[in-house]
């Protein structure tokens, strides 16, 4: 489970990506009790910052390595 800033879980989800080369993430966001108005907000930033932040990144170093 990942808790943090969006920029804190990028760092956390490349590192784990570093130490073990995995090319899916599941996350967790529900969290009984949680509303719903929060659970949006955090799936948002999940698809708008976190998602792209991680997918430049994994491809940038995909392409370095085939090359």
């Amino acid at each position: 489970m990942n808790v943090g800033t969006p920029e804190q879980i990028i760092e956390k989800i490349l590192y784990q990506h570093e130490l073990f080369g995995h090319q899916r993430y599941i996350a967790q966001i529900d969290f009984g009790g949680v509303p719903f108005d929060r659970l949006k907000k955090n799936i948002e930033l999940i698809v708008t910052k976190i998602m792209p932040a991680v997918k430049k990144y994994t491809a940038k170093k995909h392409k370095e390595e085939t090359e």
